[in-house]
Parts: structure tokens; C-alpha cells; sequence
């Protein structure tokens, strides 16, 4: 609780956190490419993503980042602003600690700050606080959050322009790798496809592992019973916290389930009608609209995603049904139950989020799915690239496994099928240990372990 005096109280706590010792944490790959020294009017930084996937101490590789080199300890603020000892939190709490940080240090003011704000929708009026104190201090702002109040939507209507959203995802496998001290190939090196065999029984196991652990780096050193609970408890924190504020509290059994419907169909076409259904069949009374919306604060909260169809209208078409993808393989495998466990499900949702991974920045569906337009509907699971950007397109089809001639066959046959219909004269085909080159009349069609080919950039 905040004693009588709030002042004597933030003074305390400004002070307290200008004498944190920030850990050096675990090395995560860049969201931000580049953190301009303080002015005014800088671009205000904000790190969305899942809760635990590591946004906090992303902050902190930041901070640690400016103190190496040079930057005065004191001229950079962290402060998180989900203490408890900020109960009951007035409107003008944001000001009130910016201005005792101004206060213990003036000169940080004169010759500029940055400001890391850690999980800042907890404050009212957050997001005109940050624009006005972007546009009129000497400052380079850096803030997270969780809540759909972060949304791509809440901050295009919020920042008119002046923000730079950064979506934080839980560990690749390459992370992954390097948070268990198995050594990857840099970055562009030309022998990066050249493991001994140790290495790749090495890799296969740890990528196996990856389909099971997931990414959430706070559940990477537990035992599997204390994972599956960690996880579980994400989820429901994320229903709590991200959804049911929208939703209404009265409806958090239902969005509960909901969310595990979603997260044990990873990888499955799903549409709301769909959705309606299966809450109807398990004693739900609801609406279209409703579940929509329900769908959307998912969406919002990052615990799924949805991949569209490709097309080249403006005109949806009403007759695609698109797929969901978890935010997260471990997590869909935590909340599964024992015979809903696929394998080849939990793969693509792995390649998806890594696809996701490295579209960023890249323009509106840059990955989609393709279907031929013919009777036989022959699906490829992902198409990648962008014509108008200038970005080759590559196609992608995901099989855990390529050793019976039935799936082989469905395989190559979708695969080749689209590259004759796109143009394209190669195709790739992920799976989890199967490596070859295939020729078809088509092009080129080649098998790669999914392991092999995340480690690829």
C-alpha cells in the first residue's frame, strides 16, 4: 500500500530501483534494431508479446547494452510499475515517478534519459502520458505489456504515428539451443549444413525435446510435471489478466475453455461457426458474435494466431476457412490431453512461429496458405514472400515423417501441384529427420529436417 505520504513512498522506490543491479540475462535475438540516444520526438518503443516470453528481461539486455557502452547508470530509469507497493494506483502515477526520477536527477533531464517502463498498461492514461512526454523530454522511451490494451489496434488508434511496435515471441530453436548450451552455426557461415553425424543425433533429439518443452524460457530447467502446471497456469493468467477484463469476469469459465478448444487445435482450420459449435455441443449458450469477439481477444492477447489464404483481391473470399496456430508448440502439448498428442501438428506450429519470426517487418500476410483452385483442393501449408515487395515467394509443406508411400505421395503431389499452378520451380518439405532432393516435373522439391533448416538464419 502507499503510505499517507505518496511522495515520501515514490522516493523510495525511484530510488530503490536507480540501485538495481540488472542481471545480465540470456541473449536473445534483436527486436529493436536501433535505440536512437535521447531527443525529443523519438519514436516511443513498445515491446508487445505473450506474457513470459521474456520481454522484461529483454529490457535488461538493453540497459546492460547501453551501460557497456557508456551510458551513466543514472541516466537510465527501469521501473515496473506492476509492484504491488504501488496499491491503490492513482491516475498520476506515471507523472508522479517520472517527475521524482526528474527530481533525484536533474541532469538526466538536461542532457537526456532513457526511460524503460515495464508493464506500463497497468496506469491509466498510459498512452497519452508516453506521447507527451516522448514529444516534449529529451528522452529515448522503451515500454511493455501484456494486455490486449497493447494491441496492434489499441496502438495504431492511440500513437497517431509515433510509436514502433515490437512483437516478442518465445524462444526459436536456435534460442532454444543456445539456452541449453548446445552450440549452433553463426549466422551466414557457408558450412552451416555440414554436421557430423554426433551433431545431428544431437540436434534431432534437442528439436524433439523443443516440439515437447516449447519456448517459454521460465519453464526451460524444470521437470516435465512442474512444465505442464507453469504453462497451464500461463494460459489461465492470460484468460485472467488479457481477456476476461474485456470479455466480462462472468464469462471466464467459458473463455477458459475456449481457450483450450483453441490451443489442442493448433494447426487445424477453425472458423467461428466452427467455434459456435463446439462451445454449443459442451452446454455453452452462445452467439456468432460473441465467440468472435472471444476469438479476437486471443488474438489480441498473442496466445494464438491465425493464418490467412492467400489471394490477390481485396475481396475476401467467404469460402476460406483459415488455420490457428498456438503462440507456442509446449504450450498446445501442456493443455493437451493424451489423444490429442500430434506430433505433426505440434511440427507446423513450430515452423509457423518461426515463419512469423522471420517475416518481420515484412508487409501485411507476407505468410499464407495456399489451396489449388480445382476440385481436388490440394492444400500447400504455407506460402511465403511478397510480389509487390519484390520477395521471391517460397513454398512450404510440413510432414512429420516421409517413410509411407501414402503420405509421401499426398506430399510431393500437393507440392508439385502449386508449383505448377505459382510458377515456382522449388518447394520445400519439412520434416523431422527425412533428408532428400526430389525431381518432378515441376522443378525441384527439397526434403530438409525442420531442425536443419530453423538453424538456417
Amino acid at each position: 500500500m502507499v503510505p499517507d505520504n505518496p511522495r515520501e513512498s515514490y522516493a523510495m522506490l525511484v530510488r530503490e530501483s536507480m540501485r538495481f543491479d540488472f542481471p545480465t540475462p540470456f541473449r536473445r535475438d534483436e527486436i529493436i534494431r536501433k535505440l536512437d540516444e535521447p531527443a525529443a520526438f523519438n519514436i516511443v518503443h513498445i515491446i508487445t508479446g505473450i506474457r513470459r516470453c521474456g520481454k522484461t528481461f529483454y529490457l535488461f539486455q538493453k540497459i546492460r547494452d547501453l551501460l557497456d557502452s557508456g551510458v551513466p547508470r543514472d541516466h537510465i530509469l527501469y521501473f515496473n510499475f506492476a509492484d504491488d507497493r504501488l496499491l491503490p494506483m492513482p491516475d498520476t502515477v506515471l507523472d508522479d515517478i517520472v517527475n521524482e526520477y526528474w527530481r533525484q536527477v536533474p541532469d538526466a533531464r538536461r542532457d537526456g534519459a532513457y526511460l524503460f517502463l515495464d508493464e506500463v498498461q497497468e496506469c491509466a492514461n498510459w498512452q497519452g502520458f508516453c506521447q507527451r512526454i516522448a514529444e516534449h523530454e529529451k528522452v529515448t522511451l522503451v515500454i511493455t505489456g501484456s494486455s490486449s490494451k497493447l494491441s496492434s489496434d489499441e496502438i495504431a488508434t492511440n500513437f497517431r504515428g509515433r510509436s514502433h511496435p515490437h512483437e516478442m515471441a518465445p524462444l526459436s530453436f536456435r534460442e532454444y539451443c543456445l539456452f541449453h548450451g548446445i552450440t549452433v552455426p553463426k549466422r551466414g557461415d557457408a558450412t552451416a549444413d555440414a554436421f557430423s553425424p554426433q551433431e545431428i543425433t544431437d540436434f534431432e533429439s534437442a528439436y524433439e525435446q523443443y516440439l515437447i518443452t516449447g519456448g517459454f524460457p521460465g519453464v526451460q530447467r524444470l521437470d516435465a510435471p512442474d512444465r505442464t502446471e507453469m504453462l497451464q497456469g500461463y494460459m489461465r493468467d492470460v484468460v485472467a489478466r488479457d481477456v476476461a477484463e474485456r470479455f466480462g469476469r462472468e464469462n471466464i469459465a467459458m473463455a477458459t475453455q475456449t481457450a483450450l478448444y483453441l490451443l489442442r487445435n493448433t494447426a487445424c482450420e477453425l472458423s467461428v461457426n466452427s467455434l459456435v459449435a463446439a462451445l454449443k455441443s459442451n452446454g455453452w449458450k452462445v452467439y456468432w458474435d460473441k465467440v468472435n469477439t472471444l476469438l479476437d481477444l486471443f488474438k489480441q492477447a498473442y496466445l494464438i494466431h491465425e493464418l490467412p489464404e492467400y489471394r490477390t483481391s481485396f475481396k475476401p473470399n467467404s469460402t476460406s476457412v483459415p488455420k490457428i496456430y498456438a503462440v507456442d508448440q509446449g504450450m498446445a502439448y501442456a493443455v493437451s490431453r493424451a489423444n490429442q498428442q500430434d506430433l505433426g501438428k505440434r511440427l507446423e506450429t513450430a515452423v509457423f512461429c518461426e515463419l512469423r519470426r522471420r517475416t518481420v517487418g515484412r508487409r501485411t500476410e507476407a505468410v499464407t496458405s495456399y489451396t489449388m483452385p480445382d476440385e481436388r483442393q490440394e492444400k500447400v501449408d504455407f506460402l511465403v514472400g511478397d510480389a509487390l515487395a519484390a520477395e521471391p515467394y517460397e513454398l512450404f509443406q510440413v510432414a512429420a515423417y516421409m517413410t509411407t508411400e501414402k503420405t509421401r505421395a499426398r506430399e510431393i503431389g500437393s507440392l508439385t501441384a502449386v508449383m505448377r499452378r505459382t510458377g515456382l520451380d522449388s518447394g520445400t518439405i519439412l520434416t523431422l529427420r527425412d533428408e532428400e532432393t526430389v525431381g518432378v516435373d515441376a522443378g525441384t522439391i527439397n526434403v530438409i529436417p525442420a531442425w536443419k533448416w530453423a538453424l538456417r538464419q
